[in-house]
């Protein structure tokens, strides 16, 4: 059965998209991330932070397929170096808008980029790309700046890189918890 995105939630089907976090690491092994700040034509979540690249998953189109497409379209990531991005998670969770409840899942993959790569803005859906310290990435984290599903596949590359350690932060366990929702 297919059915179009926007009809799920009046049927209680899960929905699904491809989210990549591109980042960099130096000579000296710092990181930083590349964010995308939301075109403020957006229909949703207009003007908030983003991952460098993000898409729903449509009918009948592959996970793989979907992440070299969105890269292409959104950052103008050629496909050779797409097709590098690493699968390392799923981030999957619950949320109500005034359309209704969707039960989401997003396929996260990893992209090491050069460090003299910049995205471009291509299909008018991101206003500007960031390259930000992934220290000002957590401060960020903690504000209302960040599509909210995006705030979390940021938060899960932020665990499994042990920026966010066990031993420093008394919510370790709700956090990981709570990227990881059973649907």
């Amino acid at each position: 059965m297919w059915m179009e995105r926007a009809a799920t939630s009046l049927f209680g089907v899960k929905r699904y998209g491809v989210h990549v976090n591109g980042y960099t690491v130096s000579d000296s092994r710092k990181v930083s991330m590349w964010l995308a700040r939301r075109s403020i034509t957006k229909q949703t979540y207009p003007g908030l932070l983003d991952n460098m690249v993000a898409g729903g998953l449509a009918a009948g189109v592959g996970i793989k397929h979907t992440l070299i497409k969105e890269c292409e379209e959104e950052a103008c990531i050629p496909a050779d170096i797409a097709v590098k991005a690493h699968p390392v998670s799923t981030v999957s969770y619950t949320y109500e808008d005034e359309e209704g409840v969707f039960a989401e899942s997003q396929f996260v993959f990893d992209l090491e980029l050069p460090l003299d790569f910049k995205p471009c803005v291509g299909d008018g859906e991101v206003d500007k790309f960031y390259l930000l310290p992934i220290e000002k990435v957590k401060e960020l984290l903690a504000t209302d700046d960040f599509k909210p599903n995006s705030a979390m596949v940021i938060l899960d590359f932020l665990i499994r890189h042990s920026f966010i350690e066990p031993d420093t932060e008394p919510y370790y366990q709700e956090l990981v918890t709570g990227l990881h929702q059973t649907l």
